[in-house]
């Protein structure tokens, strides 16, 4: 999933480590794409800090995604069937959780696998941010 930024993704809610036992925590908000190691973050009070990304820690998020979807972006959502089929979906990042689980508990038996994927404005390309197979999202949705 890494490729660069040790890991981090737009949205992600991180400790970063400022030195001297001090930590900052925010949202990640924009990354370098000249310095794989440099992003943005926005703490709680809103202000902008510039993070060095191999001091950052990653908080999980709570939920299905290993993500945390920002609102304002769109999202192409992946669903195969058993039988070999493909359903394609887009979600604004607002409502994309919200959808998938509605789609997984009416049709969950029959999906194989749902991948998510994110349009990169730097290079226009669409990104994979995750993979969930069968077993994770159906042990998920049964606890």
């Amino acid at each position: 999933m890494a490729r660069g930024w040790y890991g981090l993704y737009l949205g992600d809610r991180v400790i970063y480590d400022i030195g001297t036992g001090r930590n900052r925590e925010g949202t990640i908000v924009k990354l370098s794409i000249s310095d794989r190691n440099k992003g943005i973050l926005i703490d709680d009070d809103g202000i902008e800090h510039t993070v060095v990304c191999e001091y950052c820690t990653k908080i999980p998020p709570e939920g299905i995604f290993k993500f945390r979807p920002l609102s304002d972006i769109q999202y192409t959502v992946l669903i195969y069937d058993n039988d070999g089929y493909l359903n394609v979906y887009t979600f604004l990042g607002n409502e994309i959780e919200e959808n998938v689980m509605r789609i997984i508990s009416n049709i969950g038996d029959e999906i194989s696998k749902i991948m998510v994927y994110v349009r990169e404005t730097a290079s226009n390309l669409n990104s994979l941010y995750q993979e969930i197979n069968r077993s994770e999202f159906i042990e998920y949705y049964k606890g």
